[in-house]
């Protein structure tokens, strides 16, 4: 009795390990991938094309580790393409003999090919094979040029190889929950969006991290670091601080000593030059009036054209270019997706040219408007401190002239009279700056 005990333990202990593997990944099909055949052209495989085919063999089978596409790392995939067609006999990649060499692995799917040199770079060739079916799926034939060959452009050359292949997204969700209800996100310094309601998402994020920023009106700058994983949706919560910037105290301290009044040369007269306008300063409020409504017309168009580039612009620019991806099944780099729609514009033989050109046309009106909001945001704040100064001059600068010649007496001094501006320092643990009191 306790050998069969001991003998039934052990077979249920081998059976249990046994399934461990496929019970973790039952849910996904496995896929296999074999290093890459280098071909010889004739002029001998040198060992940068090799060591170039190793590395973009273990960038591809980094893509399903994720565990965010449709496939997970069958166990036998380190194992060379070369290498198993010889221990299967085979000559070539006959549908039978990659079949067999799938069941061998306990694959699912293949995904194998090959790699040639040419002038301009690597031509990679890549194949998805149903073992079940004993049919090839998908092919791609794409050429790598050589300053894209290592490091993270290479790892970026695997992930669209290999999204292209599967139809795994190689794009990710962002989604901000914020204390705010309104204000403006920032990834890498660009406008990506903005709060509405507390919450932003962002979609179509290659994967990756970004510095992310949020700026809301009475709250200081916030910033974080976060990462972006392909085919997921990525939570960040962002709780913002208030500005605790004040203006400054009501009562911003004594004023200074007014200055000497003119010496008196006779009974009812004074030296110096005194305005005898029935309305002083009338120059100067005209001046006031004019740039208080320049302030107003460039304040409309930096607001006009700035939400123009947030919302119209940038909702336009987004459709162009998802509708040349989805007609293309290419995909612009995200991060300068202008950018990278122009270059590829000035190559030959761009697929959907018509659809990419559109892509650039919403580019340069968004470019175009935001460069007219930057103009009216800098003309804005010409004007209104224009706007103040003309104010100071022509309503009270001018009323303390008027007030000053009729308190002088015919030998006497001017009286000691309060700054009519004072200057308010606001400091903070964060923060120094000053503001302007005028007292009328």
């Amino acid at each position: 009795m306790p050998r069969i005990l001991v003998v039934s333990l052990l077979a249920l202990a081998a059976l249990l390990v046994g399934a461990a593997p496929r019970a973790a990944h039952a849910g996904k099909a496995t896929v296999g991938i074999l290093g890459l055949e280098v071909i010889d052209d004739g002029s001998g495989i040198d060992a940068k094309t090799t060591q170039f085919a190793k590395e973009l063999t273990e960038a591809l089978r980094q893509r399903p580790k994720t565990g965010s596409g449709p496939y997970t790392l069958a166990p036998g995939s380190d194992k060379d393409l070369l290498e198993l067609k010889l221990l299967s006999g085979c000559e070539n990649e006959a549908k039978d003999c990659m079949a067999a060499i799938g069941v061998d692995l306990a694959s699912d799917r293949l995904m194998y090919g090959k790699i040639e040199k040419r002038s301009s770079g690597y031509q990679v060739t890549l194949k998805l094979f149903n073992v079940s079916q004993k049919s090839s799926e998908r092919s791609s034939s794409d050429i790598i040029p050589f300053a894209e060959s290592t490091g993270a452009n290479l790892a970026s050359w695997a992930k669209k190889l290999y999204a292209k292949l599967t139809g795994a997204t190689d794009q990710g969700t962002l989604i901000i929950k914020a204390n705010v209800e309104r204000g403006t996100v920032y990834l890498d310094g660009q406008v990506k969006g903005n709060l509405s309601g507390g919450t932003a998402r962002i979609a179509g994020l290659s994967e990756g991290t970004y510095e992310l920023a949020i700026e809301a009106e009475g709250h200081l700058r916030y910033e974080a670091k976060i990462t972006v994983n392909a085919g997921e949706d990525v939570t960040h919560d962002a709780d913002l601080e208030k500005n605790p910037i004040k203006i400054g105290p009501t009562d911003g301290g004594t004023g200074g000593t007014g200055g000497t009044g003119g010496t008196g040369l006779g009974d009812g007269i004074v030296s110096g030059s005194v305005s005898t306008d029935e309305h002083p300063g009338g120059g100067y409020r005209a001046l006031f009036w004019a740039s208080l409504a320049a302030t107003a017309g460039s304040a409309a168009g930096m607001t006009v054209y700035g939400l123009k580039v947030r919302g119209a612009d940038q909702d336009a620019k987004e459709t162009a270019i998802r509708t040349w991806q989805d007609s293309s099944g290419m995909q612009l780099d995200l991060k300068d997706a202008c950018g990278d729609a122009s270059d590829r514009l000035a190559g030959q033989n761009v697929p959907n040219r018509g659809l990419l050109e559109d892509v650039d046309s919403t580019c340069s009106t968004g470019k175009s408007h935001a460069t007219l909001a930057n103009v009216f945001i800098g003309t804005t704040a010409v004007a209104a401190v224009a706007t103040v100064f003309f104010y100071y001059k022509g309503f009270v600068a001018s009323k303390s002239s008027s007030e000053s010649a009729n308190k002088v007496g015919a030998r006497g001094k001017k009286a000691a009279k309060k700054s009519a501006v004072t200057l308010v320092p606001a400091i903070s643990p964060t923060q120094v700056g000053a503001g302007v009191r005028i007292d009328f």
